[in-house]
């Protein structure tokens, strides 16, 4: 069973995120038949909502309550955490958020509980559900019997509708600190007997954007190695980024140069580092210098404006790489958008904006590890492509991706798309994406103009690179 599993607070006492657990311990300040009959918890991934929600079921049918909430020894503590009992009902909502799973609910809500004095149900993901699902649930809410109790739980609480907000106590979870992290951890830590230093620790909880889940998940993950797990050990294993890869990429930032930056995001992509925890270490350090600006400390290198500017598009690009299809994309457009800027709005960005010493590429992979065919990569990079050329585009990643923009034209044109998965891209040059078809029939289509337009804006939206698109006929 895993970490995360054993590892979950089974009462009040347990939890670490202090927030969550003051708000829990004013609930036995009244008798159960005076609390509320339905909740709303509402919070990112991770932060214990469901947790939480357990816990609220053991309040109300614990059989040996104490002064600090449910006692957790009893059968009904017992059954809850293994997940047994019959009058805990939890339901996903986001693969049963039709309004029949709704209106089950609301035909058995009337059954009376099978040993316990109240039937809890856990609905997660709420927001997931339906409009015709939410009003059915709306009725339930309204008139509930008085042995059922309701837990609602979302990551999206703008997408829970008013009318169903207005009938539940709502508890808002924030993220947990690095603190409350690293105490969870160490609390594991002692009891698997994990010989890990405080550093690494720290490391873990402040890789994880504040969730516990993904925090003693990783923990999970580095205790299976042998020996001693120190700061190198969590960041080999876990992919995070060395602090000589980030200062190098900072160092570039600052200076603006667009090609380097790229160069060190492109490596990093090629060795599977964790590109979302590389934005992380990048804006917490960018954060230490931020701060150490506003205290009157050195500046670093960096302006006031060029910090806060860098912040804001390195903290855009952590939002995008979940949903990206190119997971280190949003970071090299930021780069592109951040560096380039002053020089767009000057009028003098130019096509070879970014070419740098060969030599400090040749520190860079000797330093860190980074492979000797850098140089390669940085010519490639820079090579002529049209006014608009970024780099960003090259026919390597387009091969590799090709499947990617067949996808994204199907909601432009279907039969489009399906011309093009019998095609491949022929070469990446000068501003121009050759694509090599093998029916004339498909070239004829492919080369009408309002075709090649939306190819383009395609390869647009997916690389960041504004292209023009040729079609040639090839031989199979």
């Amino acid at each position: 069973m895993s970490f995360y599993r054993i590892y979950r607070p089974q009462v009040i006492d347990e939890i670490d995120n202090v927030s969550v657990r003051d708000a829990l311990l004013r609930l036995l300040e009244k008798p159960k038949k005076d609390l509320p009959h339905a909740f709303l918890f509402s919070g990112p991934r991770g932060a214990g909502k469901t947790t939480a929600a357990r816990i609220i079921a053991k309040l109300f049918n614990c059989q040996k309550p104490t002064k600090s909430g449910p006692c957790g020894l009893c059968e009904a503590c017992v059954s809850i955490s293994e997940g047994r009992d019959l009058d805990i009902l939890e339901i996903d909502a986001a693969s049963n958020r039709g309004i029949d799973e709704m209106r089950t609910l609301r035909d058995g809500i009337n059954l009376t509980p099978s040993s316990g004095a109240y039937k809890i149900y856990i609905i997660d993901e709420v927001h997931m559900l339906t409009t015709e699902a939410f009003n059915a649930l709306l009725k339930t809410l309204e008139e509930p019997p008085a042995h059922a109790v309701f837990v609602l739980a979302t990551t999206d609480s703008q997408k829970v509708p008013v009318t169903i907000k207005s009938r539940c106590v709502s508890f808002v979870f924030s993220k947990a600190s690095t603190e409350e992290l690293t105490n969870a951890l160490k609390r594991i830590v002692v009891k698997e007997k994990i010989q890990i230093d405080d550093e690494a620790l720290t490391i873990i909880a402040s890789s994880v954007d504040g969730a516990f889940r993904d925090a003693v998940k990783y923990l999970e993950q580095v205790s299976f190695h042998k020996g001693k797990i120190n700061a190198e050990v969590v960041r080999s294993i876990l992919a995070l980024s060395e602090e000589k890869i980030k200062e190098l990429f900072l160092t570039s930032l600052r200076a603006k140069k667009t090609t380097e930056s790229l160069v060190v995001i492109q490596q990093l992509a090629k060795e599977g580092k964790d590109i979302k925890m590389f934005v992380v270490d990048c804006l917490s350090s960018l954060e230490k210098t931020l701060i150490a600006q506003v205290r009157g400390s050195s500046p670093g290198g960096w302006t006031r404006e060029d910090l806060t500017q860098i912040i804001h598009k390195l903290s855009q690009a952590y939002t995008e790489i979940k949903g990206a299809p190119i997971s280190e994309l949003p970071l090299e457009l930021a780069v592109v958008e951040y560096c380039d800027m002053e020089k767009r709005q000057t009028g003098t960005v130019s096509k070879n904006e970014g070419v740098t010493d060969s030599v400090s590429f040749k520190t860079f992979g000797s330093t860190v590890g980074i492979a000797p065919t850098i140089e390669k990569s940085v010519r490639v990079a820079v090579q002529p492509a049209g006014e608009e050329s970024t780099g960003l585009l090259t026919l390597e990643k387009l091969t590799d991706h090709w499947g990617d923009v067949i996808a994204e034209l199907k909601p432009f044109n279907h039969s489009v798309a399906g011309v093009m998965r019998s095609t491949r891209p022929k070469s990446v040059a000068g501003g121009i994406v050759t694509i090599e078809a093998f029916y004339t029939f498909h070239k004829d289509k492919l080369s009408e103009v309002k075709t090649r337009e939306v190819i383009g804006n395609v390869l647009n939206k997916l690389f960041g690179e504004k292209v023009k698109v040729d079609v040639v006929l090839g031989k199979k």
